[in-house]
């Protein structure tokens, strides 16, 4: 398999139509990964690893990288550096695939942070402003600051245990401290990658400065690398380190509950959904430090939703900047009269993203909610006040935009077109039809 992916990569540099090879290795992909659909056991070699987890992300890996090709359909009118743009995506695929079927420490940290290059060079060379090397500089920096602890603790782990196999891991010493300290230095990468609070300031900026293709990926798949590399390295303490959850379920639910707040005095679309993504974030990470089968199966329902539903959301306010030629709310006002149509699927992902009921995100969130509440009763408080913000600040998101007097301005905007109907629609089937296959995402 290794062999015909790095052969397809190497044709890619020699083909004169590296549009078609592009596609080629993104079929090439997606057969491979079918191979897991009617197998719900651990496939596991030397190299590949392969359950219900990773294929559930490489799945969505490639559902939001055809979304992209899609949105992105102006660079190729343009000739807007379009063969790069094309290498870039097939790149970062490449990469996420290689991270999500790792079967040692060592391969998935390398290919963990190779997934930063290519979102990297989206932002900074298909960004719209100049600000854009200010993002993409916080963007290396948070997450390299993070990673050193990680590979320190994989080399020190890798010389405990004798190997770097994730199968050799279930038997960790059992010195409470240095438990522990490897958990702490482990997943501290992943609480920047989630981002949890206190360590979020990174996201925003990279939303704001990237280009729809770029927040696409951000939201839809790289953020949801932090919830992998957790659900992957929790499973191996095994309630080990379970004095630990508290510090978890807290960091969740209160720094969520706080980005919460802060959705709410927003100007800029992208920096609101942005700090919607965090909220959600933080909510997964308390489902999963709750240490209960409960929320580590809820969590993986929450990153599909969310990584659909975000998508769109990002989507949809391209939709918007392409045409007005600004993120700003105060102008883009008024829309429902304007372009009635988008007012519907802004409608949809807006209560996808309360978590509303007939989506999956409502699955995810009540099942996070019961995981939570099973840890600790006195967390109800925070969780209605938690519900109830993500029904304010999406609300506040659909009456801004398509309510209220338009801008004089943007009167001649035009409704949408076929191609971002399609984008729009195949962001939400999945999303409205996985709710009946949850039986199949459960652990």
């Amino acid at each position: 398999m290794l062999k015909i992916m790095f052969m397809m990569l190497g044709l890619m540099f020699m083909s004169f139509s590296k549009e078609f090879m592009s596609y080629f290795l993104y079929l090439i992909f997606i057969s491979i990964s079918w191979l897991m659909m009617y197998n719900n056991n651990l496939i596991s070699n030397s190299f590949f690893m392969m359950d219900i987890l990773s294929w559930f992300m490489i799945l969505l890996t490639f559902w939001i990288i055809t979304m992209m090709l899609l949105a992105s359909h102006s660079y190729k009118v343009t000739n807007h550096f379009y063969q790069k743009f094309m290498f870039v995506l097939m790149l970062m695929m490449f990469l996420l695939y290689l991270t999500f079927t790792a079967s040692d420490l060592l391969s998935f940290y390398i290919f963990f942070e190779g997934s930063l290059i290519p979102i990297y060079l989206l932002i900074v060379g298909w960004g719209y402003q100049p600000e854009r090397l200010q993002a993409g500089i916080y963007l290396l920096l948070y997450t390299i600051f993070a990673s050193l602890p990680l590979l320190i603790s994989i080399f020190f782990t890798g010389k405990m245990m004798g190997g770097y196999n994730f199968l050799l891991l279930n038997n960790l010493m059992e010195a409470p401290f240095w438990i522990s300290m490897w958990f702490f230095f482990s997943i501290f990468a992943f609480l920047v990658k989630l981002p949890a609070f206190y360590v979020h300031l990174w996201l925003p900026k990279a939303h704001v400065e990237a280009p729809v293709s770029g927040s696409m990926m951000l939201a839809g798949v790289l953020l949801k690398l932090g919830c992998y590399g957790m659900m992957r390295f929790m499973g191996f303490f095994e309630g080990k380190i379970a004095f630990m959850s508290s510090i978890l379920v807290s960091l969740g639910l209160l720094g969520g509950l706080a980005v919460s707040f802060i959705c709410l005095r927003q100007v800029d679309l992208k920096a609101l959904i942005a700090y919607s993504s965090v909220s959600h974030m933080g909510l997964a990470l308390g489902g999963l430090g709750s240490w209960g089968l409960w929320g580590y199966s809820s969590c993986l329902y929450t990153c599909v939703a969310h990584g659909l539903c975000s998508s769109g959301l990002f989507f949809l306010s391209g939709v918007i900047y392409e045409r007005s030629g600004s993120r700003s709310m105060m102008i883009n006002k008024g829309l429902l009269e304007i372009m009635p149509s988008m007012a519907f699927w802004w409608f949809m992902y807006c209560i996808g993203n309360m978590a509303a009921p007939v989506v999956l995100n409502l699955v995810g969130e009540l099942g996070l909610l019961g995981s939570i509440l099973s840890f600790s009763f006195l967390s109800l408080i925070i969780l209605m006040f938690f519900s109830f913000m993500g029904a304010c600040y999406s609300l506040y998101l659909f009456s801004s935009t398509q309510h209220g007097i338009h801008y004089s301005g943007i009167r001649s905007l035009s409704d949408g077109n076929m191609r971002e109907y399609l984008v729009l629609f195949l962001h939400f089937f999945p999303l409205f039809f996985l709710i009946l296959e949850v039986d199949f995402m459960t652990f």
